[in-house]
C-alpha cells in the first residue's frame, strides 16, 4: 500500500469504557464518510501502523473506535493522542476526488439529457449540501452538488457536465 495515499482523518482520544474502545476526534471527515470495517492507520513515532477495527460508532457526544488488538483501556491507552489515517478505500466515496463548488462559478452547465442549462453564478445551501445556482434563459436553476450528478468538469472548455434527477429541470421550466 502507498502510505502517501492515506488521509489524515483525526486524532485518537482517551479510552472509553472497559473494553479498550478509544474516543476519536475527527477533523476532515464525518463519521458517515467512513466505511465501518477494515483497518485504520495510526501514526506511531512517524510510522503508519495498520490496526483492524471491529466497531466505529457514535456514542452520544463521542465517536468511538474498537481496535481488535486492544481489549482493555490500559492497553489501548498507548494510542492516545496519536494521529489516525484512513486508506482511500475506507472513505465512503472510495476516491480521493471531491468537488469544490467554488471552482464551478462561471462555468457553463450542460445536462446530459436537457443540454445547455446556463452559467453557474453562485453557490447556495450549506457546506455539507452545496447547491449550484445556474442562470440560463432568464431563470435560476438550483442543482445540488453531488458526486452522482457531476459527470465531468472540463476547465479548458469551461464546461460542467451534469446528470440531474428526473423532473428537476422540468420544475424550473414549468410556468
Amino acid at each position: 500500500m502507498d502510505l502517501d495515499s492515506l488521509h489524515l482523518i483525526g486524532r485518537l482520544g482517551k479510552p472509553w469504557g472497559h473494553q479498550g474502545e478509544l474516543t476519536v476526534h475527527l477533523d476532515s471527515v464525518d463519521l458517515e464518510d467512513i466505511i465501518h470495517a477494515g483497518s485504520l492507520f495510526v501514526d506511531i513515532e512517524g510510522q503508519k501502523v495498520p490496526f483492524f477495527f471491529s466497531r466505529l460508532h457514535d456514542k452520544g457526544r463521542d465517536i468511538l473506535v474498537k481496535f481488535d488488538d486492544f481489549d482493555d483501556p490500559q492497553s489501548a491507552s498507548v494510542l492516545v493522542g496519536r494521529d489516525i489515517y484512513a486508506p482511500p478505500g475506507l472513505l465512503a466515496d472510495g476516491s480521493d476526488e471531491s468537488w469544490d463548488p467554488e471552482e464551478f462559478i462561471g462555468m457553463l452547465v450542460r445536462d446530459e439529457e436537457h443540454g445547455e442549462l446556463g452559467e453557474v453564478t453562485g453557490i447556495d445551501g450549506t457546506d455539507k449540501n452545496p447547491v449550484l445556482v445556474v442562470l440560463g434563459g432568464g431563470r435560476e436553476i438550483m442543482i445540488p452538488v453531488a458526486d452522482e450528478m457531476i459527470l465531468n468538469m472540463d476547465p479548458e472548455e469551461n464546461v460542467l457536465l451534469v446528470r440531474t434527477p428526473p423532473g428537476l429541470i422540468d420544475l424550473y421550466r414549468a410556468d
